[in-house]
């Protein structure tokens, strides 16, 4: 019975994953050109750590507690952005049975928003089960994406299609202006759905809540509350495969994330963040 809920949850996970990093820090926007945007230069490079704890699990659920940690780096480079998370969760059975998830993704996503690379590595219980690796790029017809691992294959994708880093950007762009809802097509590249039409619901500004170790304050900027459901490309007449709320901050820093895995829910609490320096690029 745990082994079923945990493909379901792996589906889900999968879903967001890169969202999970998409909602953690910006990257280049297309419609720059390869200059970065007012709104992108107040992104704060960083690195943070947040925990995760079960916050409801339905009765009968197969799972009955729920636990975990992020690491997450979101950093600078002179050609671009480059995220990298790693996530460990440990679902614990009604049975006494219990199940270790590991995974981890590194995102590198040019300024302009034009070209995107990507690598995801899936564990369970200490042995990998699973790997992705690609690159993606924008042309003016749409854009195509070139799977490396675990077969060569190419796919191509609708011209409106965002990367999640810039797609980032642009919801906080949204709620800089007021706006309360969007409607995004989103390719991340992080599993068995990698491209999602993403349907958000943006929050007012509101008080930062946390009480992380942040010896440079930069987790002490308002957020707005992102509330994201993910349609699966070509099957959103199913609702939803997953949704989850972000906390997110002005400047780019999550504060909290809420995970629903259908049977239970999840909330990610940040413990500590820093800083990163910018680079020297001559």
């Amino acid at each position: 019975m745990l082994s079923v809920l945990f493909s379901k949850f792996e589906v889900n996970r999968r879903s967001f994953a890169g969202t999970l990093i998409l909602c953690s820090g910006l990257a280049g926007c297309a419609a720059q050109a390869g200059n970065i945007s007012a709104m992108e230069s107040t992104m704060v490079p960083h690195v943070a750590e947040y925990h995760f704890k079960m916050t409801r699990s339905e009765q009968g659920s197969s799972v009955v507690d729920a636990s975990g940690v992020l690491g997450y780096r979101f950093e600078k480079m002179c050609d671009g952005w480059v995220t990298e998370m790693q996530q460990i969760m440990i679902l614990q059975g009604a049975e006494g049975a219990s199940i270790n998830s590991a995974y981890s993704m590194t995102q590198w996503e040019n300024f302009a928003g034009t070209q995107y690379r990507f690598r995801m590595r899936d564990y369970l219980d200490g042995t990998k089960v699973d790997e992705i690796v690609g690159k993606a790029v924008r042309e003016s017809d749409g854009v195509t994406v070139t799977y490396e691992i675990p077969v060569e294959v190419t796919e191509e994708l609708p011209a409106d299609t965002m990367f999640p880093t810039q797609h980032s950007v642009e919801l906080l762009k949204r709620a800089a202006a007021g706006e309360k809802f969007g409607n995004d097509l989103v390719f991340d590249g992080s599993g068995e759905t990698p491209t999602n039409r993403i349907a958000v619901v943006i929050s007012g500004e509101k008080k930062p809540e946390h009480k992380a170790d942040d010896p440079d304050g930069i987790a002490d900027t308002p957020f707005h509350r992102m509330s994201l459901a993910f349609y699966p490309l070509g099957e959103a007449e199913n609702g939803p495969s997953t949704e989850m709320a972000v906390d997110f901050g002005e400047n780019g820093v999550a504060h909290a994330m809420r995970f629903d895995y259908g049977e239970f829910e999840v909330f990610g609490t940040l413990d500590k963040i820093s800083k990163l320096p910018q680079p020297d690029c001559g």
